[in-house]
């Protein structure tokens, strides 16, 4: 583990506070593996390379490891809203560092972390206080996304996000025990049928798996379950 890297740093900027109009399902977010090469074209994020050229490049931000600890009350905080913490690209000693702080330093709080590339998840023990997370978009990109899931992370612990939903799936859920859905946020986007939200709906109510629907898919109940 790269404790040592943590210890340096105990002093950085304060993580994002989420809420209504954010990311509503989480308290926090927090970024200290930054970028992504995954290039999805629906990404916020690559709206914003176009503005702010290289914001996309895969970065480690080590003044940043510190930021959970300063929060002493236990929260929900999401890891890697800006990129993909997971990514192939990411060094082994840094996804340490940020499980030392999660696991030793602020054990406090429950992490949620999310990636496409699940299989990356199996090179590292699962941690306690970790949900266990990836994306199923309903494009070939992701479509097995959820069974590397299982298979990766001996976790109690897994989620999917169905953001944004692209086509409409009909995914097994068996050992996922939460599920986010979501439309895409790309301006003047369509708004995915109500009945693809419907499909899993359904899928988890079979498993009694709770559901979150984000406000930006505009389903007509308001679902916002947390397990």
């Amino acid at each position: 583990m790269g404790g040592k890297s943590v210890s340096r740093n105990i002093k950085g900027e304060d993580m994002n506070k989420q809420g209504a109009g954010k990311i509503d399902y989480c308290d926090y977010t927090w970024n200290p593996i930054g970028g992504c090469l995954h290039a999805c074209p629906y990404c916020y994020m690559m709206r914003m390379e176009k503005r702010f050229p290289g914001i996309m490049k895969p970065k480690f931000h080590p003044k940043r490891l510190s930021q959970p600890m300063s929060v002493k009350k236990p929260s929900v905080i999401f890891t890697g809203s800006s990129g993909d913490g997971w990514g192939g690209w990411v060094d082994s000693e840094h996804i340490d560092d940020v499980l030392d702080v999660c696991t030793v330093f602020a054990t406090q709080h429950t992490y949620l972390f999310l990636t496409k590339n699940p299989k990356r998840y199996g090179d590292f023990r699962a941690i306690e206080n970790g949900w266990y997370g990836t994306t199923d978009d309903g494009t070939n990109r992701t479509q097995n996304n959820i069974r590397e899931l299982c298979l990766s992370v001996n976790a109690q612990r897994r989620f999917v996000s169905f953001e944004p939903l692209l086509n409409c799936v009909e995914p097994n859920l068996s050992g996922i025990q939460w599920v986010i859905i979501g439309a895409d946020s790309t301006r003047g986007a369509a708004k995915p049928p109500k009945e693809w939200a419907d499909t899993i709906i359904e899928e988890a109510r079979r498993y009694n798996i709770p559901v979150w629907i984000k406000d930006n898919y505009h389903f007509p109940l308001r679902i916002k379950e947390k397990p």
